[in-house]
């Protein structure tokens, strides 16, 4: 019972502090379920063409972005601190890709087959299990911004906008696909986002 009224008492106090964020709740949960859908498919792309097994277990990162994404609704019920560790983890990623990518070893000219593929950087089972958790743990953080809204509307409301951040986010990253935006403006665009959702003149308690 008394572990009952402390997750009563979280919730209630975040929504307290999420309340008194600078952006209406309507355009903020827009914004956060676009940013949510436009940062996994972000993801799935870029890790794609760095990261050669990808190009094959192409729903690894899908994998990790849906567990991300339940985790970050569980977590909501279980603290009020917004999830500052969210941008910190993509930029680990980030920096992590860039400095040991996997691509198709070329310092030869054999005719190459997935069984003996040659590849440079760290190992498959090293990477991938790493890939995988680092998703995750990027995705938390959108999806609890889009969870935090949930409680301050009523719920089919929600969903409306909550569906219609969705597509705006998958319409968004398309269109820069079909315009041939490099993967720099997918992350201006990120860092915008979560500076717009998380950094806010209100006084809130984050981590």
């Amino acid at each position: 019972m008394a572990r009952v009224q402390t997750q009563v008492r979280n919730t209630a106090e975040g929504g307290a502090a999420i309340s008194a964020h600078w952006m209406p709740v309507r355009p903020r949960l827009i914004l956060a379920s676009a940013f949510m859908l436009f940062l996994e498919l972000a993801l799935i792309r870029w890790t794609g063409s760095n990261i050669v097994h990808l190009s094959y277990f192409t729903n690894f990162v899908l994998l990790g972005s849906f567990l991300g994404i339940g985790l970050g609704f569980l977590r909501v019920s279980r603290t009020t601190r917004l999830p500052f560790y969210s941008p910190v983890a993509l930029f680990l990623l980030v920096l992590v890709i860039r400095l040991f990518p996997v691509t198709v070893n070329r310092d030869n000219d054999e005719i190459l087959y997935w069984t003996s593929l040659g590849t440079t950087g760290p190992p498959a089972w090293l990477i991938l299990p790493a890939i995988f958790a680092a998703v995750a743990l990027v995705l938390m953080g959108p999806a609890e911004l889009v969870a935090r809204c949930f409680p301050e509307l009523p719920r089919l409301e929600a969903y409306r906008y909550d569906l219609i951040g969705s597509l705006s986010g998958i319409a968004l990253f398309t269109a820069l696909s079909f315009l041939g935006a490099p993967p720099v403006v997918w992350g201006v665009l990120a860092l915008v986002a979560y500076a717009a959702l998380l950094v806010s003149p209100a006084r809130v308690r984050y981590a």
